[in-house]
């Protein structure tokens, strides 16, 4: 069974972190954490702390952390980007506070001294993440980095889907795009462009990126990338007609 298909399955929240879990372990790495926000920023214009739950870190890890929860370096830096985020691209910046400093060698001290944050974007100006760490400095996931990185982004949105209404009870309903739309996005998942999707479908090029625009807005998603997770992970791709 597909991981996306062991999130829908799952009992509850915690059995989808669990598999969660199971499934970044097989990718080589050794823990995951997930975070949801209503919001980036508090009322008072501060960062917003993250809920955060997690498997395989120290049983008190969190005791440690609620100290740098609101400057997150890893964190603040998904806030503006959409594909997963390499730590080492964060640890040597020069923009780092003492504090951020900090942070990074308190995740460090914990054994987790590799990772990977994949922002999810949501509609309202939610945010939710998973971060998948490795405990060598260098984790087995780097030799083979683009796939893992690839399919740690897929399994973050997918579980993201399936929790979402323990975590946003009144977000990620039921998306309606249309018959034509999900034909773009299935062709996009198949590594099609824009142009070769007109020729297979016999429309328009305009008219393939309209639709595929028009995906996006319903989705949520800032790229073709994301609409096709997000698409995929909710069930949204599946052929319909049977």
């Amino acid at each position: 069974m597909h991981a996306e298909s062991l999130f829908r399955s799952a009992p509850g929240f915690d059995a989808a972190l669990d598999v969660l879990a199971d499934e970044v372990g097989a990718i080589g790495f050794d823990a995951v954490d997930y975070g949801f926000m209503p919001r980036i920023r508090d009322s008072d214009g501060r960062w917003s702390a993250p809920d955060i739950v997690a498997r395989n870190l120290p049983v008190e890890w969190e005791l440690g952390w609620s100290r740098y929860s609101r400057d997150d370096p890893y964190l603040r830096s998904c806030y503006q980007r959409n594909l997963p985020l390499d730590w080492d691209d964060v640890k040597a910046a020069g923009w780092l506070s003492t504090t951020q400093r900090q942070a990074i060698a308190y995740i460090d001290a914990l054994g987790f001294g590799d990772g990977v944050t994949v922002p999810i974007h949501l509609p309202g100006g939610r945010f939710a993440f998973v971060s998948a760490l490795a405990k060598p400095r260098q984790g087995a996931w780097r030799a083979h980095k683009a796939e893992m990185t690839e399919r740690l982004f897929f399994l973050a949105h997918a579980f993201h889907a399936a929790v979402a209404p323990h975590v946003e009870p009144t977000a990620l309903k039921e998306t309606s795009i249309s018959p034509r739309e999900r034909e773009v996005l299935r062709h996009a998942a198949n590594g099609l462009s824009a142009p070769e999707t007109a020729r297979a479908t016999h429309r328009s090029v305009e008219t393939v990126r309209r639709q595929r625009k028009s995906a996006m807005k319903k989705l949520a998603a800032r790229s073709i990338a994301q609409a096709v997770a997000r698409a995929s992970a909710t069930g949204l791709l599946e052929d319909r007609s049977r």
